[in-house]
Order: C-alpha cells, then sequence, then structure tokens
C-alpha cells in the first residue's frame, strides 16, 4: 500500500513540478491560458497589439477556456508543447 502512494506521489510531482516552473503555477487550466498568450504574444500582429492595449492576453484566454475540463486543458496543453516541439 506505501508503495502504491509513493507512486501516486512521484507521478503528481512528475506532472506538476514542470507546470509550476515553467508557468509559476499547477492549475492547467491557467497554465494553458498563459500558454496561449505567450504565443499569441510571439505571433505578433496588429490584433494582439490592439488586445494588449486594452485588456490582459491571459485573462482573455482563461475567459475562452473557462468551459475546458482539467483533462481538456491537459490535452491541449500537450497539444501546444507538441506543437512548440515540431515547429507547427
Amino acid at each position: 500500500m506505501r508503495t502504491i502512494a509513493f507512486l501516486i506521489v512521484v507521478a503528481q510531482i512528475l506532472f506538476l513540478a514542470p507546470l509550476y516552473l515553467i508557468y509559476g503555477q499547477v492549475d492547467p487550466c491557467r497554465a494553458l491560458a498563459k500558454e496561449i498568450a505567450t504565443r499569441a504574444e510571439a505571433a505578433g500582429g496588429l490584433g494582439v497589439a490592439v488586445e494588449d492595449a486594452f485588456g490582459n492576453l491571459e485573462i482573455n484566454a482563461r475567459r475562452d477556456i473557462a468551459d475546458h475540463s482539467t483533462g481538456a486543458c491537459v490535452g491541449k496543453l500537450f497539444s501546444s508543447w507538441t506543437e512548440r516541439v515540431t515547429g507547427t
């Protein structure tokens, strides 16, 4: 029983530590919102400049993903990471 509990704790640390180190938080939906805002800033453009002038990109991204479940946020976060690695 202790081994199972230990493995669960290790799995949580392995999953949550990168979120905390990269985004400063462990909530996958907030991390996804920060990822969306960061990628939008990197892409630039007039729409991003206007949106950034009148509001916060991360807060707007949080509104967009507010209806997502935690599992959906995790899936989209991992797909965003794979897109970043593959360059698409």
